[in-house]
This record gives C-alpha cells, structure tokens and sequence, in this order.
C-alpha cells in the first residue's frame, strides 16, 4: 500500500556510565583508581533508500531507539559502544520537526542525515586523577537522550508530471508510454495514489509521475489535492491533459480546462506555476469531426505559447511523436538545471547532514525568570550536570570547580542576576556567590 506521511518517535542511545573502582597494591594499603569509562550511546542514522517507495512501514512502528552504551569496568576497561540505528525511508522524504518546519530533504538514494546523536559514555574515576585528585571517588553517569517525534513526507522523484482532471487519461497514457501497470478503468478517480513510470528513448531514460486526477479546489485540499500536489514538486516538467471528448458535449472548453488546472497549481505554489509545461490533448479517437480539436488548439493559443500535442492513449496515435517531444523537453531542463548547478559550484555527491553543535557551547545561554528563580538553558551545562553524580559530595565539588573554572558565575551577573539568587541548571540549584 501507498503512505506518503508518517509521524514516528526516535531516541538515541544513552551513554554508558563509568566506573568508580580502585585497584589495591599488595600492601593493601594503596590504592590506585582503575574505573575505565562508560561507553557512547548509538546513533539515529534516517538513509534515503531507491529500494523502498512508500512509507507504509511506519504504519505499524511508531518508536525507534539506538542501542544503549556499556557501563565502564575496573582494570580501566571502557564499556561498549550502542550499535547506531539505522532508518531507511523512500528516496524524496522530507523531515520535519512537529512544527511542520523542514529540518532535511532526502532527495537522492544513499543521502542520510544524523538526525540524534547518541550519549557520551561517562568517565571514569581513572580519568579524573590529578595532583589535587590522587584518589577520586566518583565517576560520570552516562548522558541521557531525550526521545523527539519527526514528521516524514513523501515527495515523489519523478521528472515530468501529467497533470490533469479525474479520467482525462492520464493512467492510460503512461501505460502507453512506459511500463506502468496503474488501473484503468472509464469513470473518474479511479488513480488513489501516484504512479511512476520509467519511459526510455533513444539513450535516455526518464521518470513520470501520474498523480491523481485534480478538482477545482485542489490546492485547499478538496479532493485531497494538496496531498497529491505535493508528488509533483520535484518536476522538472509537467504536462496537462487534457480530454477532447468533452468538447463534443460542450460541458467545458480545453482553454477552460487548462486555466483552470493552471489556477490550482498557481494557488498551490508560485514556483510550481512557474515551471515549464506542454499540453496534451488526449481521445482524439474519439471526436470525429477534428475540426471541433483544431478550433479548440486555436483557442488554446491564446492562452499560452508552449507545445500543444494530439494524441490517443487507446490506439496509440501520435505517442511516438509526444514521446520523442517529452525527451526533448526533459533532456532541454536538465541541461538548464545542470548549467545552474556548474554556475553555482553545486556539488553532485551524496549528502551526509550532521547535527548543528553550535547549540553545545556555553557561550549560547539562555536564562527563563520565573519569580525569583533563574533558569539556566545551554546544552553544555546542562550534560555537565546530568553527567554528575548529584549525591556525591566529591563529584558536587568537583563540578563546582569545573563551573567556577569555566567563569560561568560572572557570565551570569553580566546577564543581569543578582549575587544571592537562585539559579537552577537541569537538576542542581544553587545560590549565586561570589
């Protein structure tokens, strides 16, 4: 089955905590800090895959975690890293966070984003000897992820778009002219989902999409028009369909027709509107006097000045011809698109997004006033004190010398909080001295 929108949960893998143990000398008397350190959390890796064209699998799986890591052991032994998790989606999936903003645009098959990162391991007590420090007590707890649900919504890659209303022929044409099998039948609506078809001329191949048929109101999603639209917004070309046997029942003209297809898509989006078309006037068989189709293509004319092509999906007249016609254009537009891409130095290769760690640093704080509290917002800080054993008097201290070094209390007076003030940082609270 064909799902073009899912909605699914993922979390990384929290880090393993480290160890806090020693190792005694013969004399039982020494001691030496030996706890190794806690192991990363696995990663989210979504992957673009041209093995897969739907998003029906996320139908039944909603949650995804990456394996967590290891605890760290004595003798300094490091626990085990998680195993990243690895979600595939269609190539053409859009990500999206829950406020419907896109975060990244899976395009090309073998594009892949680190859409959550896994938890640092926690270190050790070997880790935090020192000259101060001969024997510490405490190691890290491991970070812990924080799970965030995703939208993913299917774009359908495809280079030319038939466009048109519901049964003007659009299944039968690309049965014609590639090797898709869509149903076909002589009432309207009867395409409920996208069909792609590979067409092959000559050296070159293409692919064509033929979404479902549209209806005035299209773009506020009448008909569940925007739900189809939006397959089509990766075209480099689109063709409108449009049915001559109309004309004999007088119910609408072709210009009708086309103006009307061509409002949907301008409502819809500017950019789609603007893209490069040609028309396509289908079941000519089926007029006989054809004077009524050239009258018709006259009037067509003067509504627009791109390539107008008779043909019939049922006896093939004409298909060779608005094959060898829809090559040309395609070929046409990605000589365009790639002159633009050398022109703007756009590389070619698979996309690897990584996350944006800016938001780590600790110079990016913010701070929420509620009352006479003050909350600190940094990512940084607050892994620094998740990370910390809270119930440890040696690891508080520790901390509170890590802070202290890293000039975090005269940060917070040049932001404008008082000495003597409550601040709060993930789960510690403290009061704010000089």
């Amino acid at each position: 089955m064909f799902l073009d929108e899912a909605k699914i949960n993922i979390k990384a893998g929290n880090g393993g905590s480290g160890s806090a143990s020693f190792f005694l000398l013969k004399d039982r008397v020494k001691k030496i800090a030996c706890g190794g350190n806690g192991g990363k959390g696995g990663d989210v890796i979504i992957e673009a895959s041209a093995d897969l064209s739907t998003l029906y699998g996320f139908k039944d799986k909603v949650h995804y975690k990456a394996q967590d890591g290891q605890r760290g052991s004595s003798n300094k032994r490091a626990g085990r890293s998680g195993e990243d998790l690895y979600i595939k989606v269609p190539q053409g999936t859009i990500i999206k966070n829950q406020k419907g903003e896109i975060l990244f645009d899976l395009d090309k098959s073998g594009d892949k984003v680190l859409i959550a990162k896994g938890g640092r391991g926690g270190r050790g007590n070997a880790s935090f000897v020192s000259q101060k420090l001969k024997f510490p007590s405490f190691a890290e707890k491991g970070e812990e992820t924080e799970s965030m649900w995703l939208n993913l919504e299917l774009r359908l890659v495809a280079d030319v778009a038939l466009v048109g209303f519901p049964n003007a022929g659009k299944s039968s044409i690309i049965s014609m002219i590639s090797k898709a099998k869509p149903k076909i039948a002589d009432y309207p609506f009867t395409t409920i989902t996208p069909n792609l078809g590979v067409v092959y001329y000559e050296n070159e191949s293409f692919v064509v999409a033929d979404i479902p048929g549209l209806i005035k109101g299209a773009h506020m999603g009448i008909g569940l028009g925007d739900k189809f639209l939006r397959h089509i917004m990766r075209t480099i070309l689109i063709v409108f369909i449009l049915d001559c046997q109309k004309l004999i029942s007088g119910q609408r003209s072709l210009a009708g027709s086309f103006m009307e297809l061509r409002e949907e898509l301008k409502l819809y989006s500017r950019n789609l509107y603007k893209r490069n078309y040609i028309i396509v006037i289908n079941k000519i068989d089926l007029v006989s006097d054809r004077n009524l189709i050239d009258t018709a293509k006259k009037e067509l004319l003067k509504f627009t000045d791109k390539e107008i092509v008779q043909v019939s999906a049922k006896t093939g007249e004409n298909i060779d011809e608005f094959i060898k016609i829809l090559s040309e254009k395609v070929r046409l537009e990605r000589n365009i698109i790639q002159e633009q891409k050398d022109n703007l130095k756009i590389p070619e290769n698979i996309r690897v997004y990584a996350l944006n760690e800016d938001n780590l640093k600790e110079e990016n704080i913010k701070i929420i006033t509620k009352g006479n509290e003050y909350f600190v917002e940094n990512k940084y800080l607050e892994r620094i004190v998740s990370m910390t054993d809270l119930e440890n008097e040696e690891a508080l201290e520790y901390l509170k010398n890590r802070l202290k070094k890293i000039g975090i209390g005269d940060k917070l007076k040049k932001m404008g909080i008082k000495e003597g003030s409550t601040v709060i940082i993930g789960k510690l609270v403290f009061e704010l001295v000089d």
